[in-house]
């Protein structure tokens, strides 16, 4: 956390901006050393653009793939660069209690999302042609859905939502503004955490209806167009208020937007 600037003060009121960087792994962490497979150079075009888009690194570990029970294991990362800004009352202290309560609004500004991928392979995995295999062609769904052009909208609008709440304190003396910028931030993780999930749950829906990639999903474009749709989101036990809805419907399945989706999807007609 850096460059604290207080914009109005008042007695118990406070207005501040504050820049913070937050880097956030999907159930495992990225490796910070990667050596740049081989195939990597030798991407066929339409493989290029998501490897540009989501950063993607293809990294050989056995202990990591069996680990996971897979074949092959795609990573991603959200790394959120942003400055939040909030409103704090003090309520006082509940001497029944024993804790000091606030009012606390926060919300980020302008949030600048990255994603980073690594796909994990086995060693014993070197087919002729793996741009053309099933597994390779697999993981790289995976890659499509995290870098899905209408998640990083998704993202940015959950995260710009301005979040209230009444925060305490099991403390005999008032919180500081250390304590209390540490409870907005464990607030935005755990709006972070809920889009974590929500990704890893599509994932998981990909593999289910694919076996695995061993087999053809029935339907591709309709399997990718509902992802970030209401429909789609709602199967994720994603919370949505009325607000995100309404742009769900009305930015992001617009026929503009779906065009944009078909563009994103590798072979997405069936």
């Amino acid at each position: 956390m850096q460059n604290d600037h207080p914009k109005h003060v008042t007695k118990n009121f406070f207005l501040l901006a504050v820049s913070v960087l937050v880097a956030t792994v999907t159930n495992q962490a990225v490796a910070q050393t990667v050596k740049l497979h081989p195939w990597m150079a030798n991407a066929p075009g339409e493989f290029v653009r998501l490897i540009d888009r989501g950063n993607v690194k293809i990294v050989v570990d056995d202990e990591r793939v069996q680990k996971a029970g897979k074949t092959a294991l795609t990573v991603f990362q959200f790394v959120i660069d942003y400055d939040f800004k909030f409103r704090h009352q003090l309520l006082g202290f509940d001497s029944q209690s024993q804790v000091w309560q606030a009012n606390i609004v926060a919300w980020m500004d302008q949030p600048k999302v990255k994603l980073d991928h690594q796909i994990y392979l086995q060693s014993t995995f070197s087919p002729s042609s793996p741009w053309e295999s099933k597994l390779l062609r697999h993981e790289f769904d995976h890659v499509a859905i995290s870098s899905d052009p209408r998640l990083i909208k998704i993202i940015k609008r959950a995260l710009q939502k301005r979040k209230q709440w009444g925060a305490k304190w099991e403390q005999a003396s008032a919180p500081t503004e250390k304590e209390i910028r540490k409870s907005i931030l464990e607030a935005f993780r755990s709006d972070v955490t809920s889009l974590e999930q929500l990704v890893q749950s599509q994932y998981d829906a990909l593999d289910k209806e694919s076996f695995q990639g061993v087999t053809a999903i029935p339907s591709r474009t309709d399997f990718f167009k509902r992802l970030y749709t209401v429909e789609g989101l709602e199967q994720c036990n994603f919370v949505m208020d009325a607000t995100m809805r309404e742009y769900l419907k009305e930015r992001l399945s617009n026929p503009a937007s779906l065009k944009e989706v078909e563009g994103h999807y590798l072979f997405l007609t069936p």
